[in-house]
């Protein structure tokens, strides 16, 4: 995208997102500039050790397009490399026409990201892993996508570093009898609104709280503007479960691993040291996950389909890479080279044990 389209698309956009943008920066910088991995550096007796902490050079950020325009992704996604200290960032987002909308492009000039390809789905993902005539490989692609996207994903990441495959958006509610139906189901739509496959699981102990939430559900839906989207999505996706206890809908939240988990107790903080499988969770009535899709500081980018019990949300750390480094000292390398002698040569590797032996010999300084 022409560098001054960038520039100038803030005066496009009504001020009220702006600040809204604004704002939801303010709030993810402050959320993840807490995050950081430290480098150490510490000597015994046999030299000096230590790790390097080292951003990633240039990152690909895919940002969503087809039937919203997700301008709070490249937040998401741009100020976690940032922070981490990546220089290089290459946005793609499907392109109208050859056009990125102004929000987009708006929220990417917040982020001082100014290179920007209007082009979305797997040849999106396929330029960014492997370069094309105008457009550099990247070391790693981040971001949320469709089918197509994870499928493209899932082909490269043998040759390019990926976040994680994402599938449709999902929310798992974990509550009591004194929750109110009426905020339940309007999570559960706003879940459901996103995607045809995405899912909406409600598990509670409560009888009366699944029924009413369910009918309060089927009225939201009703009228709903995305109702085409939201009613084929609840035919499957709009699960309800009543478990014989709140301990029981702790086993089975961390058996689902869900994306968002919503915990809507009379003491969520209680049972918070329970989860262990969660993309993200948020605890209280008050606490809807929108406010984690846009502006409470969190990552939204985040893993679905039960790969929360092994991945963690979009982060700093996705950007950073560890490099170890030592520095022995002569009577290290001949103190040492006593058990690599032992167990290389008990694997079968006499080069190395050989290796270690000379500089017991050659006392290199």
């Amino acid at each position: 995208m022409p560098a001054k389209d960038i520039r100038d698309s803030a005066k496009k956009v009504p001020s009220g997102i702006i600040n809204a943008l604004s704002m939801s920066r303010t709030r993810i910088e402050k959320f993840h500039s807490r995050q950081s991995l430290k480098p150490f550096k510490y000597s015994d007796d046999a030299g000096i050790f230590g790790q390097m902490v080292v951003p990633l050079d240039r990152v690909g950020v895919y940002v969503p397009g087809g039937t919203a325009s997700y301008m709070s992704s490249v937040l998401m996604a741009c100020i976690p490399a940032r922070l981490a200290g990546v220089k290089s960032i290459a946005i793609c987002t499907p392109g109208k026409q050859g056009r990125v909308p102004a929000e987009i492009l708006a929220a990417a000039e917040m982020c001082r990201v100014r290179e920007i390809y209007p082009i979305g789905g797997a040849h999106a993902i396929a330029a960014l892993a492997y370069g094309t005539e105008s457009i550099r490989r990247v070391q790693k692609i981040v971001g949320p996508g469709g089918a197509f996207v994870s499928a493209a994903k899932l082909l490269v990441r043998n040759d390019c570093e990926i976040d994680f495959l994402a599938g449709p958006s999902e929310v798992l509610i974990i509550a009591d009898s004194g929750a109110s139906p009426e905020l339940i189901a309007r999570d559960m739509l706003a879940q459901l609104e996103h995607d045809p496959l995405a899912r909406a699981v409600l598990v509670t102990s409560s009888s009366r709280t699944a029924r009413e939430t369910e009918a309060f559900l089927v009225g939201l839906i009703s009228t709903a503007r995305r109702k085409s989207i939201a009613s084929k999505a609840a035919e499957r996706g709009a699960i309800f479960i009543v478990t014989r206890n709140m301990k029981d809908a702790l086993v089975f939240a961390n058996e689902y691993a869900p994306e968002h988990l919503l915990i809507d107790t009379e003491k969520p903080e209680a049972v918070l040291s329970e989860v262990r499988n969660a993309g993200s969770v948020f605890l209280g009535s008050n606490s809807s996950v929108v406010f984690g899709d846009y502006c409470s500081g969190t990552n939204h980018i985040l893993p679905t389909m039960g790969v929360a019990a092994v991945k963690s949300s979009l982060s700093v750390y996705d950007f950073l890479k560890i490099i170890p480094y030592q520095n022995l000292s002569v009577k290290g390398a001949v103190k040492l080279s006593k058990v690599v002698d032992i167990l290389a040569r008990a694997e079968g590797l006499p080069a190395h044990a050989d290796a270690a032996i000379a500089r017991r010999t050659k006392k290199v300084k």
